[in-house]
């Protein structure tokens, strides 16, 4: 009965891991690949839903911009009738006294318009002509706007990846915990049967009977522990990839080995070229540009081709109709220094962004450096673990075969059984704690 417990207790401990891939397909969830779990994550996560949509807005801000190319087109109504009549006198002379004809008009004229409904109608069609240069810088920032947002989009969905192999990672420990914790009650519970059996034959003391059924209760409480454990990191992870927070399923470990070597200096230069803080800081650059050329451009007066056309219905005295076509010239000469100062003012703020540039490469160096050295520790910490662990499973099957012989006590078997559990646990954690390590990197180095 004992070799049966500790045959249970190693078998399913030492292939916790497995029992996440090798589980019955008639009860087991569906089985989520990490791949899989990324590339759902990538397409289907919220926030990079909402990132997609910000490209599509800054795609519709350029064509916004570029609808100023087009002729500006007003139109004005003002219809209703005078509260009352439009009486006015025209004097004697007013229009000129000459000497074949005499003043005109000849006498004073009074003009009467009724108070009826009547309407003034004001139309212009105009279309830009100096604005068209500053209208193509603003399509120019626009579409850097769209530049900005993809770059955003990349570094969303670059650290939506990171967050889901660290949650993936999570929970396959837990997965592994649960599996352990489920070998832990089993093997207790088998060795309680024994126990029991020898108490009967007053081979063995109360007090041992005792302590495994206290061995059992708390490897009891730590399966819940671990499952509930499990059950809020699954749907942490649903989240992250935009499913039900309930969806059932299953992950895969990622085993330790067939491992990326990365030289320090060729992961710096390739964050430089792929990361996308990077990138958004050169284009804030151009877009700061940008601005300062735009309130150049407003030195330029604004010169429109404008077409037009005034009418007064059911006026007496007026024109009914009034068309006219020709130039709208519009400049401000004098604006007290106004736009000199914005432009220095703008000018240093592009000079903020160089600035900013520059330290965003810095701390991006310091940062792939950091996260360099710490999957190097955190590999050195797995090894040292992996040893650890299988020096804790030789233990145990020496005490056992002790305990078998009567050699060592109960209480021995129970302590190597509990060292071994602990062994277990600093190893799943130790496995995790690299691949996080490792997803930390890639992102840092901007991989995709």
């Amino acid at each position: 009965m004992i070799f049966r417990f500790l045959l249970l207790l190693l078998s399913i401990l030492s292939c916790s891991f497995a029992w996440s891939q090798n589980a019955e397909p008639d009860t087991a969830p569906t089985l989520l690949t990490l791949d899989d779990a990324i590339r759902i994550a990538t397409s289907e996560n919220r926030e990079v839903k909402i990132s997609v949509i910000d490209i599509t807005k800054a795609k519709e801000e350029v064509t916004q911009v570029k609808t100023n190319y087009f002729p500006k087109l007003d139109s004005y109504v003002l219809a209703g009738s005078p509260v009352q009549p439009f009486n006015f006198t025209i004097p004697a002379g007013t229009l000129g006294n000459y000497a074949a004809t005499g003043p005109i008009p000849a006498k004073d004229s009074p003009i009467k318009s009724p108070a009826r409904f009547g309407a003034l109608i004001n139309a212009t069609a105009a279309q830009p002509l100096t604005q068209i240069y500053k209208v193509r810088l603003a399509a120019d920032q626009a579409r850097l706007g769209i530049n900005l947002a993809k770059e955003n989009l990349r570094a969303q969905q670059q650290e939506t990846r990171r967050r889901t192999k660290e949650a993936y990672y999570q929970v396959a420990q837990l997965q592994a915990q649960v599996a352990s914790a489920n070998a832990a009650v089993e093997a207790l519970i088998e060795l309680s049967t024994v126990t029991e059996q020898r108490l009967s034959h007053e081979t063995v003391l109360a007090s041992d009977s005792l302590s495994v059924k206290a061995k059992l209760r708390q490897a009891r409480y730590k399966l819940v522990v671990a499952q509930d454990s499990l059950d809020l990191r699954k749907q942490d992870l649903n989240r992250l990839l935009g499913r039900n927070l309930r969806t059932p399923f299953s992950v895969e470990i990622q085993p330790f080995g067939e491992l990326v070597e990365w030289d320090l200096r060729a992961a710096q230069k390739q964050a430089l070229e792929q990361r996308p803080e990077l990138r958004e800081a050169h284009l804030q650059i151009k877009i700061a540009e940008l601005d300062v050329r735009r309130e150049r451009a407003k030195y330029i007066p604004d010169l429109s081709l404008q077409a037009g056309y005034l009418g007064f219905q059911n006026v007496n005295f007026l024109p009914q109709n009034v068309g006219t076509v020709g130039f709208v010239f519009q400049w401000q000469p004098f604006d007290w220094g106004f736009k000199k100062h914005r432009i220095a003012e703008l000018k240093a703020t592009t000079q903020q962004k160089e600035l900013a540039e520059q330290d965003t490469q810095q701390k991006v160096l310091l940062e792939v450096e950091d996260k360099f050295r710490k999957l190097g520790e955190a590999r050195i910490l797995l090894e040292a673990q992996t040893d650890e662990r299988q020096a804790q499973q030789v233990r145990l099957r020496e005490v056992s075969d002790r305990y078998t012989q009567k050699v060592s006590l109960l209480s021995d078997l129970l302590q190597q059984t509990a060292a071994l559990t602990q062994a277990e646990a600093q190893y799943q954690e130790a496995l995790t704690g690299f691949w996080t390590a490792r997803a930390e990197l890639e992102r840092a180095i901007g991989a995709q």
